[in-house]
């Protein structure tokens, strides 16, 4: 008898626990929290996250169909009867992540203030709460920036465009990467100092009125700029006495390309020879140098293009 026990208790320890059973899920998506909206160009854009989990802390294997209300805000306000005055709009998205969403048409709610609310449904049709509710007063849409046009420029790449007066943001994309955020200003024109000659780019401009409204973007065809410039001329040329030399001076160059300075003299009105190639000081000391002669002197730049400025107005002096 005590054997069988043995036995009995040893088989039933060799099983596993059977606990009490557990109803099915319900596959109800998250609540949607960080819902945004603005008002761009033609549309009302709505940018959100599609959760990854269910309410059960389940990961959320489908999401079949999001939905996104829009209705006029009413004072006071009452989310019951807003959500029943509310128009929807499909999004085609069912898959979590981020969703940029721009399929409001603006000119349905022009001259209204409208409320915008999202909300999932998951695979077995059991709908999430609505999201945070978003409110925005909806005017006429902001022009697109016309005419852009992107040119070379000394300084790096001029962009330039036509708009109304206001504010506009630039956005600059490196190859076939993203676009970025590159400046924002009142003019409709912009200087990119940060180019790579070896880069092509492409440029992005949008009009804005803070960040609830902004117009579409105008984008340019992919640009790669060129290094067609040269220097400044060197200013401020001057030059004195020195012990059996005449020593030269000017304005130093700041420039980001540049390189250094040639050097040419004139003695007695002969022709302008190079004496200095490429030196990197504004400075430079002509010797020995014959008393009663008359020299003149010029200098230009020279960038790392390899490209020569035109020559500075002449310094004449007389060796003693």
């Amino acid at each position: 008898m005590r054997a069988a026990y043995l036995g009995g208790a040893l088989l039933l320890a060799g099983c596993g626990y059977i606990g009490p059973v557990l109803p099915p899920a319900l596959d109800v998506p998250a609540r949607i929290t960080d819902l945004v909206i603005a008002q761009y160009g033609d549309s009302i854009r709505a940018d959100f996250t599609l959760p990854a989990l269910t309410t059960e802390g389940l990961v959320l294997k489908d999401i079949r169909a999001v939905e996104v209300r829009v209705g006029v805000i009413v004072n006071p306000f009452n989310q019951q009867a807003f959500l029943a005055s509310t128009k929807a709009y499909q999004v085609p998205q069912t898959s979590p992540g981020p969703v940029d969403f721009m399929g409001i048409p603006a000119q349905d709610w022009i001259g209204k203030e409208i409320g915008v609310v999202v909300r999932a449904t998951g695979p077995k049709g059991k709908a999430s709460e609505w999201s945070n509710i978003k409110t925005l007063p909806i005017s006429q849409p902001l022009a697109t920036p016309a005419d852009l046009t992107v040119d070379n420029d000394r300084e790096g790449v001029r962009i330039a465009w036509h708009g109304p007066a206001g504010h506009y943001r630039l956005f600059r994309a490196v190859g076939d990467d993203k676009p970025e955020q590159l400046a924002e200003v009142d003019q409709p024109e912009y200087i990119d100092s940060q180019v790579d000659y070896s880069a092509r780019y492409t440029y992005y401009v949008q009009a804005a009125e803070g960040e609830l409204k902004q117009s579409a973007m105008a984008i340019s065809k992919p640009f790669a700029p060129v290094d067609v410039f040269a220097p400044m001329v060197p200013a401020g040329l001057t030059a004195e006495q020195g012990g059996n030399s005449i020593d030269l001076s000017w304005e130093r160059n700041t420039e980001s390309r540049f390189r250094g300075y040639n050097v040419y003299r004139s003695i007695e009105n002969g022709p302008f020879e190079k004496i200095a190639s490429v030196i990197t000081a504004p400075t430079f000391s002509d010797h020995p140098v014959e008393a009663g002669k008359k020299y003149r002197y010029t200098v230009s730049a020279v960038g790392v293009n390899d490209r020569e400025s035109p020559q500075s107005a002449p310094f004449e002096i007389t060796a003693q």
